[in-house]
């Protein structure tokens, strides 16, 4: 009975060899069968098995929304509502309410399938016969996506480089880089965690071998491009507070990307939030079709709002299951009728006195009291494919690779410390989100900022730009920072403690003696 839990993860994730490129991508499950003979052995064959791995993105467990509303409710972005139940219990930081076991089982499927089709495109023998192109493009993809799902893998189950509570501290996730193909294979297989540098450096190694491969794509936003892959490296140096590579890959990734003309301003930022295509967008997870809506209970758009269309509080859709917190109202620089007070905001129906000169707060509005007291909800995820909750993710936007600029600069003792161009990166942002910003009484306090206070700025900034994106628990992970959870709770989740950390699939920890649970569960 012992390898029951652990047979059946590898069932589960590793298995699904035979991808259709023609299902419905959300569709795309996991399978009980794990025999491979003959499933890789054509270029369609290939091009679907890399298909079905961006496919697998979608799914609610990952960037269809955990990945995304688990960080807010889990930091002090986002306040749950429970107008439905969910995400009430991450909001509130209940033992145990994390990210699910799936994330585990979704991506370890996933780096399988991957690994399994890069040992398969040497062996192809077809014709017309494989191009070096065609080669590079397959491996680019693939090493891209692996380092993906690594890194997302890395950071919901260990300790991110430089901020590790020693004692608790069990390592980081089982490095896999041979595909299982069979079942038995897979009942031997019983991996152990690698130490959290092995899986950074594994990331890194990987996204280098994309970029190499990868071509600059500057359409392309749904497939691994050149850009996404050093835009990705940018960010996983600057976790692996690495700051002199981190600062290499962040210029390597905006002069590919054509600079500051990527970013958008007072005039377009609106704009580019309702379509499809937001030209700060370097990497997305694409809904192609109404088909794929995740649907009324969990789409990205229900999560945070009950609107169906901005302004449109007759008609009510979603759930609007997390709003914001008055702490992030306050940064926003929203001030509800009656003031930003615990009373208020959870007494009332949700109505604006002012807002301050910063756009992004546009994007926060009153939403239908439909489902009961309204509340400011975030309408980033509007619909904008054409049909209510189906919205492309964003990944990583431009935006990110300034402000990484910006805190890698700012940070003291950092190689690449340099006051005065963190200062310019910072501007470089809040010039395009405060209306009359150049030459304000803003810019001219900005330019006083002392350099600690200039970096709490740069951490704020991170917070307003990136707010329901799914980055603000992660930045308090990496940055060792307790959560001060917002009004109004009045708790604080100190980062000793075991919350910090998701619970490992208990079901692989039961079957597999190498494997060690999380400290605390």
């Amino acid at each position: 009975m012992k390898h029951i839990g652990y047979k059946l993860f590898t069932a589960l994730a590793l298995g699904g060899l035979l991808l259709s490129a023609c299902k419905k991508q959300l569709e795309i499950e996991p399978r009980q069968s794990i025999e491979s003979a003959g499933a890789l052995d054509t270029k369609d064959e290939i091009n679907a098995s890399i298909t079905g791995m961006y496919a697998n993105l979608k799914g609610a467990r990952l960037w269809g929304r955990d990945l995304i509303t688990h960080p807010e409710a889990l930091a002090d972005n986002g306040y749950a509502t429970n107008k439905s139940g969910r995400l009430l219990p991450e909001s509130n930081n209940v033992f145990g309410s994390h990210f699910t076991g799936t994330i585990w089982i979704n991506s370890y499927f996933a780096i399988n399938q991957i690994n399994l089709t890069l040992e398969a495109i040497p062996n192809l023998q077809v014709v017309p016969a494989v191009t070096p192109a065609e080669k590079a493009l397959w491996e680019g993809q693939l090493y891209f996506l692996r380092a993906m799902y690594y890194f997302d893998l890395a950071r919901v189950y260990a300790y991110i480089p430089g901020a590790v509570i020693a004692s608790q501290d069990r390592g980081g996730v089982p490095i896999v880089l041979k595909g299982i193909a069979n079942k038995d294979s897979a009942r031997k297989f019983l991996p152990s965690r690698a130490p959290i540098a092995d899986v950074y450096n594994l990331i890194i190694e990987d996204l280098k071998k994309a970029e190499t491969a990868l071509l600059n794509n500057s359409i392309e936003k749904s497939l691994a491009t050149k850009a996404a892959a050093q835009a990705m490296l940018a960010r996983v140096y600057l976790y692996n507070k690495d700051y002199t590579n981190a600062k290499t890959w962040a210029d390597a990734c905006i002069t590919l990307i054509g600079g500051t003309a990527r970013l958008t301003d007072q005039s377009d930022y609106i704009s580019n939030w309702r379509s499809a295509d937001n030209k700060e967008t370097i990497f997305h997870v694409r809904y192609a079709s109404p088909a794929e809506t995740i649907g009324v209970n969990e789409s990205l758009q229900t999560s945070f709002t009950t609107l169906t269309a901005p302004g449109l509080v007759a008609v009510t859709g979603g759930f609007g299951d997390l709003v914001p917190t008055i702490s992030l109202l306050n940064d926003l620089g929203i001030t509800l009728t009656g003031g930003n007070g615990n009373a208020n905001f959870t007494g009332a129906n949700a109505s604006v006195a002012s807002r301050s000169n910063d756009v992004r707060n546009l994007l926060y509005e009153p939403g239908t009291i439909g489902r009961g007291k309204s509340f400011v909800e975030c309408t980033k995820f509007m619909g904008k494919n054409g049909a209510i909750n189906l919205d492309n993710t964003p990944v990583i936007r431009a935006s990110e690779m300034y402000l990484i600029r910006a805190e890698i600069q700012a940070t003291t003792g950092s190689a690449v410390y340099n006051v005065a161009n963190a200062l310019a990166d910072l501007k470089a942002i809040k010039s395009r989100r405060y209306v009359g910003y150049t030459g304000s009484a803003q810019e001219t306090a900005d330019n006083a900022l002392t350099p600690s206070a200039l970096y709490e700025e740069i951490i704020r900034q991170r917070r307003l730009e990136f707010a329901f994106e799914g980055h603000r628990f992660f930045d308090f992970k990496r940055l060792g920072r307790d959560i001060p959870k917002s009004a109004p709770s009045t708790a604080t989740l100190l980062f000793t403690d075991a919350r910090f950390l998701a619970p490992i699939l208990q079901a692989d920890v039961d079957g597999n003696p190498n494997l060690r649970q999380n400290f605390g569960y």
